[in-house]
């Protein structure tokens, strides 16, 4: 097993399609295939399942994920830390809702990258379902919630701002001619709501 492979087996479980992690290494579709292949072969299990089009990862591939992403993390921590006069370099992988991805990320990441251009970014959606697991096991680096409270066992949560919410309805909705809406005003009412914020 070499660390290339892990790498490209990372790569092809984010994409979930072999075309596009291809795409991503600079590398030919069959090279990328034949990798994982031999990684099945040597762990004598399916990482992937092929279903027409569609690719789906396996359990043992969700296992092998975690300690793929740590292995590329130490290697870069490895070359950052052996390496001397270099600039910290890897990828942070973070978890955030969309409207915190597109609102507020394109500054901060805008203002890191002008310190450390070695360092690339992964954004996954956000649920806060396996957030602790995620963040303990390595597979994430940090996420941002939209929520009330939050609390998890050995993981460090800051709150960073209170945002105001606003409720949008079509003008002639009963609820518009209120000046304040509380929860229980809205039962009965069909409410659209993001799916992870």
């Amino acid at each position: 097993m070499e660390i290339r492979q892990l790498r490209t087996f990372r790569v092809v479980a984010d994409n979930l399609n072999f075309t596009k992690a291809a795409d991503e290494l600079f590398m030919a579709q069959s090279s990328v295939s034949s990798q994982i292949k031999a990684l099945e072969e040597e762990l004598k299990t399916k990482l992937f399942d092929r279903i027409g089009r569609r690719v789906l990862i396996t359990e043992a591939g969700q296992k092998l994920y975690e300690y793929a992403r740590r292995m590329e993390d130490m290697t870069d921590e490895i070359r950052s830390e052996i390496s001397t006069g270099q600039d910290a370099q890897g990828t942070l992988t973070i978890r955030a809702p969309e409207t915190v991805a597109s609102v507020y990320m394109p500054e901060i990441v805008n203002r890191f990258h002008k310190d450390h251009p070695r360092v690339s970014f992964n954004f996954i959606n956000c649920s806060d379902q396996q957030l602790r697991e995620e963040l303990n096991s390595g597979r994430i680096d940090l996420a941002f919630l939209i929520t009330d409270s939050v609390h998890f066992k050995a993981v460090n949560v800051k709150m960073l701002k209170t945002q105001r919410l606003i409720l949008v309805a079509n003008q002639t909705h009963p609820l518009t001619r209120k000046k304040k809406i509380t929860l229980a005003d809205l039962n009965g009412h069909t409410v659209l709501l993001p799916k992870t914020d």
